[in-house]
């Protein structure tokens, strides 16, 4: 998948949002389905990441198909409880750099994908030449 590829950003704003079609905090994404035509992008706030990912396992069950930035938090207990087993997890190598930043975001970051199609697996992504 390509960003351009997704009909729906989850977490957004008009001034950062990947998709025509998105939830902003005033629509309040955690209280709106996600199952939409396609697939959905989600980059939720780093520092408050268990209702997203408990969100996205639900509305995974009911088909929605979810690709989730987050930190590799493998520690944390929304990661036990809402990613292990439940996800297909990318580890992403090299380092992301996001849009504005003069250099990679600190952290290891994940591409957490949730679908009825696939669940549970993990793998490190080359992200810059798409190798496993």
């Amino acid at each position: 998948l390509r960003i351009s590829d997704f009909s729906y950003d989850l977490a957004a704003s008009v001034e950062n949002a990947v998709c025509p079609r998105f939830y902003d905090e005033a629509a309040d994404s955690l209280k709106q389905p996600w199952v939409v035509d396609g697939w959905a992008w989600c980059n939720p706030p780093f520092s408050h990441a268990r209702p997203w990912v408990e969100k996205a396992v639900a509305e995974a069950t009911l088909g929605a198909n979810i690709a989730m930035l987050l930190p590799a938090s493998v520690g944390s207990a929304w990661w036990f409880d809402h990613v292990d087993r439940l996800a297909y997890v990318r580890f992403l190598h090299p380092r992301l750099t996001f849009v504005g930043a003069t250099a990679p975001y600190p952290k290891d970051l994940v591409l957490l994908t949730y679908s009825p199609i696939q669940r549970g697996g993990y793998e490190c992504w080359r992200w810059l030449d798409g190798k496993s």
